[in-house]
C-alpha cells in the first residue's frame, strides 16, 4: 500500500508533493504527506494480531478525548472512534491514520523546568479524561510464565542478543516488577487509559508553545505513576542511563500538583508503573531482537542495542529507586 493510497482512503485528498519519510521503519513507517487538504503526518502499520485492535481502541478514546477537552496537541484527521481507535483499514490488513502537520522541534533531556512543568499539568489534563482501563485488554504488563521466559532468555543468548549477565539482569527486574505489580494490586486493577509516553521524543515545542504527540502507546496506567515517568524522562533518565536532574522532577511534580493532580504514595511504589513498563518493553525488544516479530536482520539488530541499552536501565533503576523516592517527598 503506496502513501498515494493510504492518504485517498483517509480522505486527504490528492498528494501536491513528494511525500517526506519522517520515521524510517521498515515495519511502521511514519510520512509527512502534502495534500489539497492541508499537511498531514500519516502512519501506516500492519498489526500482529487482532489483539492489537483493542489496543489501539484505548488509545484512540484517550486521544480524541483530549482533543476535545483542549490538550495542546496535533489535531487528528477525525476523531470519530472506529473498531481499531482512529486507525483505519486501508485493505491487506494494513492500517493507517493521520493528524495535522505541526512545525517544532524536540527539546533535549533534561528538559527545562518550564517545560517539566507543563508536562505535569498535561498529566493531570490527561487523568481529567477519565477513561477507565479495560483489564481484559492485553498491551498492559503481564506476566509471563517461568518457562515462557527461560526460553527467551535461552534464545536470546544463543543468538548473542544478550550476554549471560544481561539475562541475570533481565531476571531480577522481572522478579522485582512481578513483585512490585503483586504488592499494588488494589491500584493495578484500578487504573484509567493515559498515554504512557510523554518523553522528549514525544513533544515538539515551537512559536505556540510545547505540543504531545503519538498516542498510540497509550494504556492502563495509574495518573500517579504516568506523573512519576513522566518526570524522570524528562529528567534525562532513560535508556542512555543519564542521572536525572532532581530539579526537573520537583518542577514536574509542581506542575501535576498546581494542575490538580492527586499524588499516590512517595515510596519506591511510586515507581510500579515505570519499572514493570520498563520490563514489559524490554520482552517485546526481546521479541524483536529475535525475529519473533520478523524483520531484516538489521531491523532487529537495532532492537538487540536497544534491548542492551534497557536491561543496563533496570540495572540502574533497582539500584537507584530508593534514593529516587526521596526526591517525591519533598
Amino acid at each position: 500500500m503506496n502513501l498515494a493510497q493510504a492518504a485517498e482512503r483517509l480522505g486527504l485528498g490528492q498528494l501536491l508533493d513528494a511525500p517526506l519519510l519522517l520515521k524510517d521503519d521498515e515495519q511502521n513507517p511514519v510520512w509527512k504527506a502534502v495534500t489539497d487538504s492541508g499537511s498531514w503526518v500519516v502512519k501506516i502499520a500492519q498489526p500482529w494480531g487482532d489483539f492489537w485492535l483493542a489496543m489501539a481502541a484505548q488509545a484512540g478514546a484517550l486521544e480524541a478525548a483530549a482533543w476535545e477537552i483542549g490538550v495542546a496537541m496535533p489535531e487528528p484527521q477525525s476523531t470519530t472512534l472506529g473498531e481499531a481507535g482512529l486507525w483505519r483499514p486501508i485493505g491487506d490488513g494494513v492500517y493507517a491514520r493521520a493528524v495535522r502537520f505541526v512545525e517544532g522541534a524536540h527539546p533535549t533531556a533534561p528538559t527545562s523546568e518550564p517545560l517539566a512543568a507543563w508536562a505535569g499539568g498535561l498529566v493531570a489534563d490527561l487523568a481529567r479524561c477519565a477513561i477507565p482501563a479495560d483489564p481484559t485488554v492485553d498491551g498492559d504488563y503481564r506476566s509471563n510464565s517461568r518457562e515462557e521466559w527461560e526460553e527467551w532468555f535461552a534464545q536470546a543468548e544463543r543468538l548473542e542478543v544478550l550476554s549471560a549477565e544481561h539475562v541475570r539482569i533481565f531476571k531480577l527486574s522481572v522478579e522485582q516488577a512481578e513483585a512490585m505489580v503483586e504488592d499494588q494490586q488494589e491500584l493495578w486493577r484500578s487504573k484509567l487509559v493515559m498515554h504512557r509516553d510523554i518523553r522528549h521524543q514525544n513533544v515538539l515545542t515551537g512559536s505556540g508553545g510545547p505540543v504531545l504527540l503519538d498516542f498510540d502507546a497509550a494504556g492502563a496506567q495509574d495518573p500517579w505513576w504516568e506523573l512519576v515517568f513522566t518526570a524522570f524522562g524528562l529528567a534525562g533518565f532513560d535508556r542512555r542511563l543519564e542521572v536525572p536532574e532532581r530539579r526537573i522532577v520537583e518542577a514536574c511534580l509542581s506542575g501535576y500538583v498546581a494542575a490538580g493532580g492527586a499524588v499516590g504514595a512517595v515510596d519506591e511504589s511510586a515507581f510500579t508503573g515505570m519499572f514493570a513498563g520498563r520490563v514489559g518493553a524490554a520482552a517485546w525488544q526481546l521479541w524483536m531482537a529475535c525475529g519473533h516479530r520478523g524483520g531484516s536482520p538489521e531491523y532487529q539488530a537495532g532492537f538487540a542495542q536497544t534491548l542492551r541499552e534497557s536491561v543496563e536501565a533496570m540495572a540502574m533503576m533497582l539500584e537507584a529507586m530508593p534514593t529516587w523516592a526521596t526526591w517525591l517527598k519533598a
